[in-house]
Order: structure tokens, then sequence, then C-alpha cells
């Protein structure tokens, strides 16, 4: 998620300059949401970082990579029926899945109600009974709800950070209370994986790994320090190894995924060290950090 900064008025498009046209701009309680066209994408920014974009010819379609690594959450539970996410933005994932799962029932929790009517009026976020979008804070929702789920999205943001109520071991915690057997998260992270800006990636990591019994890192975009990549962590208690969920990826799920470039995505899982004796696992203010 580029800072917005970054960018001129035009931006270079298939080799064309094309002008940005701010299309909606407001100020909510929470950030200031903007909706930009460049050429034939729109993109919704909060403050000065892009969340979530889509073809205006194709509006289930994104230029984003890191949505499509939460379908890695059906190559360990394909017959997922209930899916939750927490952070709903231009609700790309949201009626992506809602799109290629008929069969799936999507709860989508967004805490800022101008992120929804922004979503429904200018990203086709779908008007359907299988997309229930809540408004609430994601983790008063989870420990609320009466609900269990197959899959949780976590990719919840203000600007590019994650509200600190949605990376404690006592979230985690709370989805495993409320998540089926075989439950799976799929939980987006803006960090790198290496060097000076990883003690976020790192710590999350560490506080995941002392939840669940498996933890998978898929880099959506290349290079292992950069500060803005996209790290998708899978986190289950699944019994499915390593090259069972590779294989799963490789076939599209016996066909079941049909995301661009899905079964290649285990070509992104990032099997490195990650180190963790100088990261803390995170905990609520009031328990404190345990190191």
């Amino acid at each position: 998620m580029p800072d917005m900064d970054d960018w001129n008025h035009s931006s270079l498009l298939g080799g064309e300059m094309t002008t940005e046209v701010v299309v909606h701009s407001r100020t909510s309680a929470f950030q200031r949401i903007s909706v930009i066209e460049i050429g034939q994408r729109r993109i919704l920014q909060f403050e000065k970082t892009r969340q979530s974009s889509m073809y205006l010819d194709s509006p289930f379609e994104t230029d984003f990579e890191y949505p499509g690594f939460f379908h890695v959450a059906l190559a360990i539970r394909s017959d997922a029926a209930r899916t939750l996410m927490i952070g709903l933005g231009g609700g790309t994932a949201a009626k992506r899945m809602w799109r290629d799962y008929p069969a799936m029932q999507i709860d989508a929790v967004e805490i800022d109600p101008e992120v929804v009517a922004v979503a429904r009026e200018y990203f086709e976020l779908p008007d359907d009974p299988r997309i229930r979008v809540i408004v609430d804070d994601g983790r008063h929702f989870i420990e609320t709800t009466p609900e269990r789920y197959d899959i949780v999205i976590v990719d919840a943001f203000h600007d590019d950070q994650i509200p600190p109520p949605l990376t404690t071991e006592e979230f985690f915690w709370a989805l495993r209370a409320h998540m089926a057997e075989d439950g799976v998260v799929a939980y987006n992270i803006i960090g790198s994986l290496l060097g000076d800006h990883s003690k976020t990636f790192r710590s999350l990591h560490r506080t995941l790994r002392n939840t669940f019994r498996r933890v998978w890192v898929f880099n959506a975009d290349e290079g292992v320090d950069a500060k803005g990549n996209n790290l998708v962590v899978i986190a289950s208690d699944t019994a499915l190894t390593t090259d069972e969920l590779r294989e799963r990826i490789a076939t599209r799920v016996d066909g079941l995924v049909s995301v661009p470039g899905f079964d290649r995505f285990g070509e992104n899982l990032y099997e490195g060290p990650i180190r963790s004796g100088d990261v803390p696992i995170l905990s609520d203010p009031h328990t404190g950090k345990r190191g």
C-alpha cells in the first residue's frame, strides 16, 4: 500500500500519462476517505495510503496482489461455509469471495460507516443477504458474537497501521473461541520479513505462533526487507503439512479457486528463519507484554 505522497497528480499507466481524478473525498469520524480514479482503476484511499482498488470495466478484479492470498485459507478448509472479515475497505475481498463461492456466507465487520457507504456506492459491494455488513469495532464483535466461523480474514488498518487491539494474544484467543474445527485465520500485515522494519511483523508472527499450531507466511510482494510489503499470514490448528498445502495450492484446491496466478502462490511461501528473540508476544495493555 504505497504512500500517496509518492504519487504525482499524473501517473504512468500502460506507457501513457494518466491523470488522477478525485471523485469523492470526505472526513469521517475516523479518517479522511478519498476515492481516486486513474484511467480504468478506482482506488480507495485512507489519509495518504491506498487501501483497495478495482477496475471500472471489471469490478471484481484489482491490481492489488495480496487479497488473492486470502483464498489460501480454502486450501485448508475447502468446505468453508462461514467467513468473517474484520475490515471491509472497498470490499475487494468480500465481493470476490461472494462471487466465487456461492454457498459461502460472509460477515464483514467495519468500524467506519462512511467506509461501508463508499464501498457500496463506488466499489460495487453487492447488497445481498450473503454479505452481511456489521458496523462495529472488530475486537468488540469477536468478543460478543455467538457465531462460529470457518475462515476469519483480518485486513484492518488506520492509515497503514493495524489497530493495536487486533494484534494481541487476547484477540487471537478470542478468534479461536469463535472458529470452527480446523478454522483458518488469514491476516494481512504491512511490513517486512527481515531488516529494520520487521519488528511489527515478527512480534505478530510470534504472537500467532503462541496461539495456533500452524503458521505460514506468504509474501505477496517482492523482496524480504521492503518496508511496505503485504505479508499474509495463514494460521490454523490444522494437521495439514507444508507440502500438502503447496500441493493444494498448485491444484487450485481441486479447481475451486479461480484467483489469477493462485496455482503459483506456493512460490510466495516464505520458509526462511524468522527471528523472535528480540520481540515480545503482544498482549493487551492491562496484562503487559511478555518477552
